[in-house]
């Protein structure tokens, strides 16, 4: 086999994972708004309302104050995805949304018998720690304030 292969990174610039970071960071804030925009849904829906009073109280899982707590998880989906899409505050956005996500996964996703039905929740934190950890990319707005 020839030298010319051997030892040869496959990432030559810092640009191609900036272009896969926005490319991951555009999908996965889109996704977010997508899941969240119930949020804004829940202050005209009494079905809605009523749908995460049932899923949270009638499945035993005794979380205080139902609508407040789908407000919070559904607003920090759809607001943390915003801040994702748009590059603005990445990490930050990226923090509601892992938190949100991992609430949820603790929560509603491990049942009585131990069994775990998570996988795309699971998916979504591990995004959203990848965009906590690197951020948004040279191609996000948060590039425009840094200082170095």
């Amino acid at each position: 086999m020839s030298d010319v292969y051997r030892n040869k990174p496959v990432v030559k610039t810092n640009t191609f994972w900036d272009v896969i970071l926005l490319v991951l960071r555009v999908w996965f804030g889109y996704v977010m708004m997508e899941n969240g925009k119930v949020f804004f849904e829940l202050f005209a829906s009494t079905g809605d309302r009523q749908f995460f009073e049932t899923l949270f109280i009638g499945n035993n899982m005794r979380f205080p104050l139902p609508l407040i707590i789908a407000f919070e998880a559904k607003g920090a989906e759809f607001f943390g995805g915003l801040f994702v899409f748009f590059g603005l505050f990445t990490r930050f956005g990226a923090a509601l949304v892992a938190l949100a996500i991992l609430t949820i996964t603790l929560t509603a996703n491990i049942k009585a018998n131990g069994a775990f039905d998570g996988t795309i929740a699971v998916s979504f934190c591990l995004f959203a720690i990848v965009f906590m950890y690197w951020g948004g990319g040279r191609y996000a707005m948060d590039s425009l304030f840094k200082t170095t």
